[in-house]
C-alpha cells in the first residue's frame, strides 16, 4: 500500500513536472478566423437562365397546324351567331382583349418574365413586339374583314372563300419575295382552288360579304408569310412571346375600332355604349370560347407549328378549315352540303394529300430555316 502512495512521487521526480502550453499575448494571436462553413450565396430568385427552345419535330409542327386548322374550322358558325347581335368592331374588341390577357403571363419584357443573360441567343423583346405590331395589324384585318363579311354571307361559304390563301400564299411569295415554289405547291394549290370554288357554289348568288371574304383572305395569307419570317431568324422569338404580342398589338388596334364606332367616327351612326355592352353581355359564353380556344391556343398552335413548316405547305394545310367549317355549320346552323359540295371537299383533301407528297416540303422548308440560321452564325 505504501508503494502505491509513493508511484505518483517517485514519477514526477524522474520524468519531472507535465508540459504546460505556453501563454500566447493577445496581440500574437493568429489574426485568421476560425473555419466557419457557410450556405452558398441565394442567386437573384428573379432571373433563371430560360431552357433552349428546340424546333419542334415535323410532325409534331404538322399535328399543331392540324389542330389549329381544326379549332378555326369552328369559329365561322360561332361568329356568324355573335355578329347578328355584336357590331364587328366590338366582338373583336371583346375577343382579341380576352385573348390577350390570357397571353399576359408570356408578354415580352414583362417584369415577372424570367430574365435572359446578356449572351443569349434571343431577340430583344423590342425585336419581339415589332414583329407583333405588324402581325397584330394583318391579324386585325383579316379577322375585321372576316367578321363583316359572315353579316351578308353564310358562315361555309366565308369559309371557303377565306381559305382561298392557299393560292395567295404561294404568288405573293413569287411577287414580294421573288420565292420560287416547285410544280407540286402550285398543282395543290390550284386543286384547293377548285375544291374551295365547288364548295363555294351552294346556288345562291354573289354578295357583298363574298367580297370581304376574299380580302380577308388576302390579309390572312400575308399574315402567313409574315409569320414565317418573324420565326425563320437565327434567334426568332419564343412562340408563346410572339403570340403575346401579336394577340395585345391586335386587341390595341380592335379596342381603336370600337373607340372610333361608338364615337361615330366617318360619319357613322353612333352606337350606344350600354347596349353595346349588354349585346357582349348575352353572347359572353361565344366569346369566351372564340377568345381563349379559336384566338389564344390557335395563334400559339400556328406560331409553334410555322417554325418548322414553311409558309407555303402551312396554307395548304389551312385548306382544311372549309372541310371543318362545313362540319361545324351542319351541326352548330343546319347548313348542309350537297353532291357538288362534297366533291369539293373530296378535292381540298387530295389537294392536302398532294402537298405532303414527294418528300415533305414541310421538312425541306424547316431544313432550309435551319441552314440559313447556321449560315448566319457562322457569317458572325
Amino acid at each position: 500500500m505504501l508503494l502505491l502512495l509513493a508511484a505518483p512521487a517517485v514519477a514526477r521526480a524522474v520524468v519531472g513536472p507535465p508540459a504546460v502550453a505556453p501563454r500566447v499575448p493577445l496581440s500574437r494571436r493568429s489574426s485568421r478566423p476560425a473555419l466557419v462553413l457557410e450556405e452558398p450565396p441565394l442567386q437573384d430568385a428573379a432571373w433563371a437562365p430560360p431552357s433552349p427552345s428546340p424546333r419542334p419535330e415535323l410532325w409534331q409542327a404538322l399535328v399543331a397546324l392540324n389542330g389549329c386548322t381544326l379549332l378555326w374550322g369552328s369559329q365561322h358558325a360561332v361568329i356568324k351567331d355573335v355578329v347578328s347581335d355584336v357590331s364587328p368592331a366590338a366582338f373583336n374588341a371583346a375577343r382579341f382583349g380576352l385573348a390577350a390577357v390570357c397571353a399576359l403571363p408570356w408578354a415580352p419584357g414583362a417584369p415577372w418574365r424570367p430574365r435572359r443573360p446578356p449572351a443569349a441567343d434571343a431577340p430583344p423583346a423590342s425585336a419581339t413586339w415589332a414583329a407583333g405590331a405588324e402581325l397584330g395589324l394583318w391579324s386585325c384585318l383579316g379577322f375585321a374583314l372576316q367578321s363583316v363579311g359572315l353579316e351578308t354571307t353564310s358562315a361555309g361559304r366565308s369559309a371557303f372563300l377565306l381559305y382561298l390563301n392557299v393560292k395567295l400564299v404561294p404568288l405573293l411569295a413569287l411577287l414580294l419575295y421573288g420565292r420560287t415554289s416547285p410544280p407540286r405547291t402550285w398543282v395543290s394549290a390550284l386543286l384547293a382552288v377548285c375544291g374551295t370554288g365547288l364548295l363555294a357554289s351552294d346556288g345562291s348568288p354573289p354578295n357583298v360579304g363574298d367580297a370581304w371574304s376574299l380580302a380577308a383572305a388576302v390579309a390572312s395569307a400575308c399574315f402567313i408569310l409574315r409569320l414565317e419570317a418573324a420565326a425563320a431568324g437565327a434567334a426568332p422569338p419564343e412562340p408563346a412571346e410572339l403570340n403575346a404580342a401579336t394577340l395585345t398589338c391586335a386587341a390595341g388596334y380592335f379596342a381603336l375600332l370600337a373607340a372610333a364606332e361608338v364615337g361615330g367616327a366617318g360619319g357613322a351612326a353612333p352606337v350606344p355604349l350600354m347596349e353595346a355592352a349588354r349585346a357582349l353581355g348575352e353572347s359572353s359564353p361565344q366569346i369566351c370560347y372564340l377568345a381563349v380556344v379559336t384566338t389564344f391556343v390557335a395563334q400559339w398552335l400556328q406560331a409553334y407549328g410555322q417554325a418548322r413548316v414553311g409558309a407555303q405547305d402551312a396554307a395548304l394545310l389551312y385548306a382544311l378549315d372549309p372541310c371543318y367549317a362545313a362540319g361545324f355549320s351542319y351541326l352548330l346552323l343546319g347548313e348542309t352540303l350537297g353532291p357538288q359540295g362534297f366533291a369539293g371537299a373530296a378535292v381540298v383533301l387530295a389537294a392536302v394529300a398532294i402537298s405532303r407528297g414527294g418528300g415533305g416540303a414541310g421538312e425541306g422548308g424547316g431544313e432550309r430555316r435551319e441552314d440559313e440560321g447556321a449560315r448566319t452564325s457562322r457569317a458572325e
